[in-house]
């Protein structure tokens, strides 16, 4: 059976991503961190062989992300909002004959890849999963095939606390229930960042955010 991860990414460009972290060290450095942050992802996902779809987005062209994270499947994401870019990345999946998928965002730079395969196992008896976020929204969803609706996608109140809340209600409003994964946190703000360098083993799990940090310190 056909089974991927898709994770959604930007380019890191200054000014364009991590902004609530680029209020506090400013855009460029923000930039910088959120580079490091996926490639810390993806250098685990490599190892774990976990087969990804990277859904990109299309502002910039794919040739810019192959020069900055190699050559991997690289798919545009579609949609005017975050709901409909996840529904349609979960339905352009299953069209390439995936039947069980988990999406995730690219400001994880420590989640582990055992998270990722239980969220997948778990899809063999439950219609969908849920990884619920410290922040009150959560870190990864995924669906069967079969069961892929876009009603857990649609009329939630995004980048707010009520995300986790507002899609369990949606998925219990389909009588369907989700397998709720362990609790993570991803890393928005300044806060999020020390939190997840206090990390006893983040030489290990992000060394990329690690090296980045140390750079950092360098030149304040």
């Amino acid at each position: 059976m056909k089974i991927a991860l898709l994770i959604f990414v930007k380019l890191p460009i200054a000014g364009m991503v991590k902004t609530r972290l680029a209020k506090d060290i400013g855009s460029k450095q923000a930039a910088l961190f959120y580079a490091a942050f996926v490639e810390d992802l993806l250098a685990r996902v490599d190892k774990s062989e976990i087969e990804t779809l990277i859904f990109y987005d299309p502002e910039e062209p794919a040739s810019a992300y192959n020069n900055w994270i190699g050559n991997r499947r690289l798919i545009p994401q579609r949609g005017k909002d975050l709901g409909k870019r996840m529904l349609n990345a979960f339905k352009d999946a299953f069209t390439l004959g995936y039947k069980k998928c988990v999406l995730t965002g690219s400001d994880l730079p420590d989640l582990p890849t055992s998270t990722i395969k239980k969220g997948l196992s778990s899809l063999d008896k439950y219609p969908a999963c849920l990884g619920p976020a410290k922040d009150g929204g959560y870190y990864l969803i995924g669906f069967q095939a079969k069961t892929l609706t876009d009603i857990p996608l649609t009329n939630i109140r995004w980048s707010t606390p009520h995300v986790f809340e507002e899609t369990v209600q949606k998925f219990e409003s389909l009588k369907l229930k989700p397998y709720i994964l362990p609790e993570h946190a991803d890393v928005d703000t300044l806060e999020d960042l020390m939190a997840l360098l206090q990390n006893k083993d983040i030489e290990k799990v992000s060394q990329n955010t690690l090296k980045t940090y140390q750079d950092y310190l360098k030149t304040t």
